[in-house]
């Protein structure tokens, strides 16, 4: 967006990621996803300035915070897409 360029390309992304900001919706947009549900935006250490948006699972709403670990996964979507969606990684307890 900075550069204004249209020259993209896709990268493969395995790693974890971390919360780098999230929202908690409550507008139902579409009739069988269940509200209130957490949008979290992702940056992934390995791969400064790419962000993604996706749901977030595996956690209550109270426990989501700005830095938290999570994995990319994907759910169906509408007319077989696939959605991006991020999962919790629980830290092993010492």
């Amino acid at each position: 967006r900075a550069c204004r360029s249209r020259q993209t390309t896709f990268v493969e992304i395995m790693d974890t990621g971390h919360v780098y900001s999230f929202t908690i919706n409550h507008q139902r947009w579409l009739p069988e996803l269940p509200v209130p549900f957490a949008i979290v935006l992702v940056e992934f250490a390995r791969h400064p300035g790419v962000r993604v948006a996706g749901r977030l699972r595996g956690c209550a709403h109270e426990e989501i915070a700005i830095g938290m670990k999570v994995e990319v996964g994907f759910e169906p979507g509408p007319g077989g897409f696939a959605i991006p969606s991020f999962v919790y990684v629980r830290e092993a307890a010492p």
